[in-house]
Formats: structure tokens, sequence, C-alpha cells
């Protein structure tokens, strides 16, 4: 394996890291509402609030990548995630414990600029879709092991002792992340980068460009279905159909299962038959309908399958518009605002979901399924930009 891989698997790694921290919440929700008596609102926020970072990190994680390095922005996103969960595991009230999600956050606002800059920066255009379509799988993959391991270390450890895995997690990959990413040869560099004056003129171009923003906006539906959903399900699986809390977060872990081989093949239909516009849009649809349903599962036969097909189609929306995001503002020499401005509206769209859905059920007196209201609502809006920038990206770029 050579060096570039090497980085890239460093990447991945250090990004699985960080979402393992983001999904700590869902598994043991049910015991946080009762140790720290506190509402289905609040404990959304202990979810969404990781994003809140996120948001205000996503554009300026980019200057901080090319002021610093990838080796230092990586190391101060996972030395951020180490602390801010470290700072959960000794908290003694819901306050501190949202304060150390709010330290976590700067973890995922910064990494997810830096991992995928990283795996451009050490991958010319032409061997950039393998990695690219690997990387992509880092929210599955950090969900499923969070899902099928808090349980087991909560009856072990208590629900501190998942925080306490987390921070052990983030520091141990610290290590490994600083060890191997490095910045690539300056002759390597001034392959993919422009001229200063020329880049700063495009910048500004690209972040005017009416593509990225409505690419956004689809990808920040995405988030808030994703995490609204998510954040409930092991509560709603385990109150509707009285599922275990072990078993219902196996049952949720499905889906990010499936994501993680979805991605993949995502990636290859896309360079199969070349219209990732129209995939887009009928991957939107799709995610509309898995996750619009979900809250109204009236059977636990229907869980498991719903779960596998919901993570195969979920899978794709994500590496369509990662694929799309270089189109969007013009060039692929600007992947890294293109990445800045999708993480920003996501994180806006992940922070909302599971306050809003909460508080809607929670006003609903627990009735679960009006949670698929304010999915569906959004991710209408979803599709409706989706299908806008399918047409306007066809005329302008």
């Amino acid at each position: 394996m050579g060096k570039s891989w090497a980085v890239m698997w460093a990447a991945y790694l250090a990004s699985v890291a960080v979402v393992i921290n983001q999904f700590k919440i869902p598994p043991v929700m049910d015991t946080l509402l009762s140790k720290l008596d506190i509402n289905l609102t609040f404990g959304g926020w202990l979810m969404s609030i990781f994003a809140v970072a996120g948001v205000i990190l996503s554009l300026p994680a980019a200057l901080i990548l090319d002021k610093l390095g990838p080796r230092a922005a990586g190391a101060i996103a996972l030395t951020c995630t180490f602390f801010g969960s470290a700072v959960g595991a000794m908290s003694g009230s819901a306050t501190m414990l949202l304060l150390g999600r709010i330290i976590e956050g700067v973890g995922l606002g910064l990494i997810a600029v830096v991992a995928p800059a990283v795996i451009a920066m050490w991958f010319p255009p032409a061997k950039r879709g393998l990695p690219m379509g690997i990387w992509a799988s880092w929210v599955p993959m950090g969900s499923f092991l969070i899902f099928n391991l808090a349980n087991p270390l909560k009856s072990a450890f208590g629900w501190r002792g998942v925080w306490w895995f987390g921070s052990l997690v983030t520091l141990v990959t610290l290590v490994v992340y600083w060890s191997i990413v490095t910045s690539p040869t300056t002759a390597a560099k001034s392959v993919h980068k422009p001229p200063p004056g020329k880049y700063q003129g495009t910048y500004s171009a690209g972040f005017k460009s009416p593509a990225i923003w409505l690419l956004a906006i689809g990808f920040g539906a995405f988030g808030f279905a994703n995490a609204g959903f998510t954040t409930w399900a092991p509560s709603f699986f385990k109150e509707v159909h009285g599922i275990k809390t072990d078993t219902a977060n196996f049952y949720v872990s499905l889906a990010p299962m499936i994501s993680i081989v979805s991605t993949i093949v995502a990636g290859w239909v896309i360079d199969r038959i070349k219209k990732p516009k129209s995939i887009l849009v009928i991957s939107a649809v799709l995610t509309c309908i898995v996750y619009g349903y979900a809250f109204m599962l009236g059977s636990e036969k229907l869980v498991v399958p719903w779960m596998i097909l919901t993570g195969f189609i979920v899978g794709f929306y994500p590496t369509t518009t990662f694929t799309l995001a270089p189109e969007a503002v013009g060039s692929p020499l600007l992947a890294g605002l293109a990445m800045a401005i999708l993480n920003l509206v996501f994180n806006v769209g992940f922070m909302l979901g599971p306050p809003v859905v909460g508080a809607v059920v929670n006003s609903a007196h627990g009735n679960w399924s009006v949670g698929a209201i304010p999915i569906v609502i959004v991710l209408m809006i979803g599709i409706a930009v989706s299908a806008v920038f399918a047409a306007l990206n066809r005329k302008t770029i």
C-alpha cells in the first residue's frame, strides 16, 4: 500500500472516530432521559447540538486547512472530539453534557472538510473515485459501530462508559493520524492548485453559484431526515413494538451497515451510467418514501426489511451529492469550497431534525406516527430543489 492509500485510510479512520462520538446519543437515549431527567426536546438537542459547531466551522474549516495543513487541522479536530467526550463522561448535569457535545462538534465541523480535502490532495482526479467512494461510508460505518457497541458498554460501565470509549477511540485515532498524514510534495500540489489570483476569483464565483446552494439545501433536507429518524428510532421501536433496547439498536444499525456497501455501489453506478443528476432526483424521492413511512411501521415484522431497504436507498444520496459538488461550483479545483457549503447546510438540517421531530411527537403525547410529518415536508423541499438543480445544472454548467 502506497503513501496515498495510507493517508486515505488514516483520514477515513479519523472520520469514523468522529461519527462514533456523534451517534452515541441515540442508543442510550432512554437512559439519558431518565438519569438526567430531561424531556424529548432537550434529548433531541443533545444529538443535534453536535452539529452547531459544524454549522459555524464549515466554511472557516477550509481556511484552517489552508493555513495549518491537513496534519494539524485533522489533529485539532480529533483533539476537540477527545476532550469533548471526556467532558461529557465527567459531567454531572445535562447542561455540562451539552457543553461537551458542543466541543465534540468542533471535530465534526473540521473533519468533514479536512478528510475529503486530504484525499483530494493525494489522489489525482482520474484515481479519486474509489477512495472518495470508500470515504463516503464514514457516517454509516461509525453509526453502525456505536449502535452495536453502546449497549454492551452501557451494561458494563454505565452510560458514561460509552463516552469514555469515544474518548479512547479518538485518542488512538489521533496518534495514527498524526503518524501518517502529511501534505503531498510541492510538485504534486502544484498540479491541482491554480495561481493565487485566479483561485480567489473562482472561489468567489463558486460561492455565488446557485447550483451549489440548491445541491446543499437538498443535502440539508437529507440531514434533517437522517438525524430526525435515527435519533428517535430506538425509542420508537421500543415503545411502539416492545422491542428490547439492544435489539432496537441493532435494528437501527442495519441501515448504516447496508449503506457502507451501497455508497460504493452508488459510486459504481454513477460511473457506469453517467447520469448523476437523474440518480440524485430518484434517490431524493426514494429517501422521502423510506424515511417518511418509517415512523408508521405497524408491525415488528416490517422493521428489519425496512431498515435494510432504507440503508440501501439512502447510501445513494450523499454519494451522488459529493460527486456533483465540484461541478456545482464550476471547477473540481474548488471541491473544498463545495464540501464546506454542503456541510454547512447539512449540519443545519442535522441540528434541527432531532429536536423538531422530538417536539412534534412530544406535543402529540407520544404519537410517533406524527413524527413523519416534518420529515416528509422537509424531504419534499429536498426533492424540489434537487429537480431544479438538475435542470439548472444542464443549462449553465
